[in-house]
């Protein structure tokens, strides 16, 4: 069995398995993204947010933020210690079981084990002979298989031309669900969050976001790289270095 890590080393891992959840509604799950994303700190794994300050930013009546923290609550995904007035807020913290299940998912996510070949696994071909040192003979070079080497011109203009940039959509910042998300995606690379970032606009007299795409990028694919770039490319100017530097390391 795995060892309970940090919640805040499991905290993609723990938002996967908790949506993932049949028994969770999807109320439930925005609210409790928004709390881990948001609130959580990370070295005491609490959170303090009021009902009031969870409406506010996810768009849903105090009525459904109680209903979402009791059904997260008896899922077994937050621990909750409510308040009794002014100045005691209701504490919530991701539960060790939860925390535990998100360690054995990383940790089985870390591993990376060869196959043999009879387990699917593939062979790689013996390395030849060198015989130059044993009276071998070295072949000349072939110039028709040099020349056929040769990029066409299509294929010179094709490499020339600079890439094309990453498609740009304006997500609404009424949309809490994606924004959310956004938010937990930059937070697992260290970058700050959407709005310290200079991506605001307006559509229409609504206002949002310039992002590469509506939702964040599955992980070890080109479109996270693409995103880490575009990200990194408008980092606020006091962040840069040790951010990008950050994010590197985790995509290497």
């Amino acid at each position: 069995m795995a060892e309970r890590r940090p919640f805040r080393e499991v905290k993609l891992q723990w938002l996967r398995l908790l949506s993932c959840d049949a028994n969770i509604n999807d109320n439930a799950k925005c609210v409790a993204l928004y709390i881990v994303t948001a609130h959580v700190n990370g070295h005491t794994e609490k959170a303090w947010p009021s009902y009031k300050t969870i409406a506010e930013a996810t768009g849903k009546s105090v009525k459904s933020i109680q209903r979402a923290i009791r059904d997260l609550e008896e899922g077994g995904w937050l621990g909750v210690q409510r308040g009794n007035g002014v100045g005691h807020n209701t504490e919530y913290c991701p539960t060790d079981a939860s925390i535990l299940k998100a360690s054995e998912l990383r940790e089985k996510t870390d591993k990376s084990v060869p196959l043999t070949r009879s387990e699917g696994g593939q062979t790689c071909p013996e390395r030849r002979s060198d015989v130059s040192g044993k009276g071998g003979q070295i072949c000349p070079t072939n110039l028709e298989k040099e020349i056929n080497k040769k990029p066409n011109a299509r294929e010179a203009r094709a490499k020339a031309a600079p890439r094309r940039s990453i498609p740009v959509v304006v997500l609404p910042t009424a949309q809490t669900r994606q924004v959310d998300e956004w938010n937990a995606w930059l937070a697992e690379k260290t970058l700050p969050d959407l709005a310290r970032f200079d991506l605001a606009t307006s559509v229409n007299g609504s206002s949002g976001y310039r992002l590469p795409f509506r939702w964040p990028p599955e992980a070890d694919t080109e479109k996270e790289q693409a995103c880490l770039s575009y990200f990194l490319n408008r980092l606020p100017a006091f962040a840069h270095q040790s951010a990008s530097q950050a994010a590197y390391r985790q995509a290497a």
